[in-house]
């Protein structure tokens, strides 16, 4: 009882639902139930065995539930053996099972609004609670009941391996029909490296010195994402929207910045801007610059926001050592890894990957600059501990003009990324790259000059 009111359920669909199972155990495939979703315990527990004999594709029926329950020692649970032949015929179709199955699920998801209600309650009433503890409480908990995912939970090694199985099915099933597995990086090679772009949950971190193009590679990989009709959201603390947009727009060699910032377009210009606009005015890209964005509350609370409204594939943040997370802590070094450690757990709670950009470590002053290496990053432990990718732009032509490569091949307009660290695969490999003069388009080095800057 809640409030002197019964949960809202719906025993008699529960039990017609476990019927048509019962019925036709192909129909398993067409339901999205969990046995929480179910109101009664012995519903909740006949559901578990059905999923248990789906996952083991074994013959769903009434004795083959009987003979795993016996097994299990949970048929007493279950309501014995009266109850699952009772329960086998309420129905005889299977024809209306998805309806009934949304109408439990509405149900479900009801009962878990009131309990977080009361929940919410119960902590806005506790002065020892923060408040704004218990603002990210509502929103992580109505992206859980949006998701389906509860607050904790564990699988079976059997329920693992379904869930995989399930996985590479549906993989494969997109491949099949020419659809992205990934999400594309812009550049053929780094998507060659990465098995096709970015995955979730992987936590991205795009490393690199002032001068390197970090956030020109950000927003190379956000337009990617975009024009393949992945939905990106572009976390800005460093610069405002406008900053980032006439960046894309003098991609086009026609558009100069300083024509723009002192009113000195032409109308070849504006017609170049026009075109730009006309092409991606439309595209999927979010872009956040508000002034109170830097807050890893406020970060993590617009994302769920966007993913409760199916708007988020890709989290692109500009840049870690910007965010702020309204607690004290020892040291810098222990506020860097809960940031990571928290963005790492919102790519996992969210299923996106997540591209962070961060700071690399001014080498002392009159120390040639050397290639990067994980260790130059800030607060390196933590960040490296957290990513399951690092990525470090180097263009060593920003700090040598002359500069050429071990093969004597300049390093003018050329670039490479090299793989600092990457979980699922080989690290220390590199993609060269190319860009314009004025270093606005990004694109493969197909003649990679391989050889190293120094």
């Amino acid at each position: 009882m809640i409030a002197n009111k019964i949960p809202p359920q719906v025993l008699e669909i529960e039990e017609a639902v476990l019927s048509a199972i019962l019925l036709n155990g192909k129909v398993l495939d067409k339901i999205a139930l969990c046995p929480e979703d179910f109101y009664s315990t012995v519903h909740q527990q006949i559901f578990k065995v059905l999923i248990s004999l789906k996952s083991s594709q074994k013959p769903i029926d009434v004795l083959t539930v009987i003979e795993e329950l016996q097994r299990m020692k949970s048929l007493d649970k279950a309501g014995g053996l009266g109850k699952i032949v009772e329960i086998s015929d309420k129905v005889s179709s299977a024809a209306h099972v998805e309806y009934h199955a949304a109408i439990i699920k509405q149900k479900s998801i009801a009962r878990q609004l009131i309990n977080q209600s009361n929940e919410v309650l119960r902590k806005a009433f506790d002065e020892s609670v923060d408040v704004q503890d218990t603002m990210e409480y509502i929103e992580k908990n109505l992206t859980e009941i949006k998701s389906g995912n509860s607050a904790a939970d564990y699988m079976t090694a059997k329920e693992s391996i379904s869930k995989t199985l399930e996985y590479l099915i549906g993989v494969q099933e997109r491949k099949n029909r020419g659809e992205s597995v990934a999400i594309p990086t812009g550049l053929n090679e780094l998507d060659r490296i990465f098995n096709g772009g970015w995955t979730a949950p992987d936590l991205i971190i795009l490393g690199g010195r002032p001068g390197m193009g970090k956030t020109q590679f950000a927003l190379h990989f956000a337009k990617a994402a975009a024009n393949s009709n992945k939905h990106c959201l572009f976390i800005s603390i460093d610069m405002i929207a406008e900053q980032l947009i006439m960046r894309i727009l003098t991609e086009d060699e026609r558009v100069n910045l300083h024509d723009m910032k002192s009113g000195q377009l032409s109308e070849e210009s504006w017609k170049a801007i026009d075109e730009t606009v006309s092409q991606f005015e439309n595209s999927s890209l979010y872009i956040a610059d508000d002034h109170n964005i830097r807050s890893l509350r406020n970060i993590k609370s617009l994302a769920r926001k966007l993913s409760r409204q199916n708007k988020l594939d890709l989290l692109v943040i500009d840049y870690l050592q910007l965010i702020k997370t309204e607690q004290a802590f020892g040291t810098r070094d222990l506020e860097i890894g809960h940031i990571t450690g928290e963005l790492k757990n919102l790519a996992k709670e969210l299923s996106i990957p997540v591209i962070l950009l961060a700071q690399l470590s001014r080498p002392p002053k009159g120390v040639k600059v050397q290639i990067p290496v994980l260790s130059d990053l800030r607060e390196s432990g933590n960040i490296e501990q957290d990513a399951d990718k690092v990525i470090f732009p180097h263009r060593p032509s920003y700090y040598d003009q002359q500069a050429v490569d071990s093969n004597c091949n300049s390093w003018e307009n050329r670039g490479v990324l090299i793989i600092g660290k990457n979980r699922e695969g080989m690290k220390d490999e590199r993609v060269y790259f190319k860009t314009d003069n004025r270093f606005k388009k990004i694109w493969d080095d197909n003649n990679q000059h391989e050889g190293t800057p120094f």
